[in-house]
């Protein structure tokens, strides 16, 4: 594999390069292999060679990959994402995305919206993804206000709206108590103003949030001919942290 091949580069007389070890440790990362990972990024700053936003990006994929609490994962992608800082590399809002998913997924809200604002402060602007990874583990619990919010802030920035925010507005909108049909609605007619496309995963959010038959008005109301699915069940939803 890829490993085999950058380790018979020197042999060979050939010197690995940034981009080299960048491809090796990103398909570490995409086989989940934290300990491989950062193996090669420490060999690459071994050989003197200057790391990348790219290169801790696959890393920090990689912690997200592991097994653990939502502390543990949340440190070790705190830990290389300071590492990034004090690298000096270029910070960008791929990398801050990525940790930022990676603390998300554990349910940790709260450090998610620290490190999106953190990225703020050093002057990184988002992009709708970065914006759908912070709202979405507030989401989970219901925490439309706090989406709400951030969608405020997207929109203030000038970042165009996509079905990844819309989803997460909707699951906010159907896990909350109660749940927030009107604005769900709203969220729905909004979307299509600003020419996002409907897929089977935000109407099927849409439909947990205001039900199916509502949601057959919704769509024939739009012009929208395709046919309601049921929703998700609470297996396909993570319940709040």
């Amino acid at each position: 594999g890829a490993e085999y091949w950058l380790a018979e580069m020197k042999p060979s007389g050939v010197e690995p390069s940034t981009m080299t070890y960048g491809a090796v440790i990103d398909a570490c990362a995409k086989a989940g292999n934290l300990q491989r990972a950062e193996y090669w990024h420490n060999r690459m700053l071994e050989a003197n060679l200057q790391p990348s936003a790219h290169t801790y990006t696959a890393v920090i994929n990689a912690a997200s990959r592991q097994s653990g609490s939502a502390a543990e994962i949340g440190d070790m992608t705190e830990g290389w994402l300071q590492k990034a800082r004090e690298s000096g590399v270029l910070l960008d809002s791929v990398l801050y995305g990525c940790a930022i998913d990676a603390v998300g997924k554990t349910g940790d809200a709260e450090r998610a919206w620290r490190l999106f604002n953190d990225m703020l402060d050093r002057g990184v602007r988002g992009d709708c993804t970065v914006y759908a990874a912070v709202a979405r583990p507030f989401a989970y619990r219901g925490n439309w206000v706090k989406v709400d919010e951030i969608a405020a802030h997207m929109a203030s920035q000038g970042i165009k709206l996509s079905d990844y925010f819309v989803y997460a507005q909707l699951l906010a909108y159907a896990m909350a108590q109660p749940k927030q049909v009107e604005r769900a609605e709203n969220c729905f007619h909004e979307s299509l103003r600003h020419g996002v496309k409907v897929n089977d995963h935000t109407l099927g959010m849409l439909v947990r949030a205001v039900g199916r038959e509502r949601c057959a008005v919704l769509l024939r109301e739009a012009g929208i001919r395709r046919q309601v699915p049921r929703a998700p069940g609470r297996g396909h939803v993570r319940p709040a942290a």
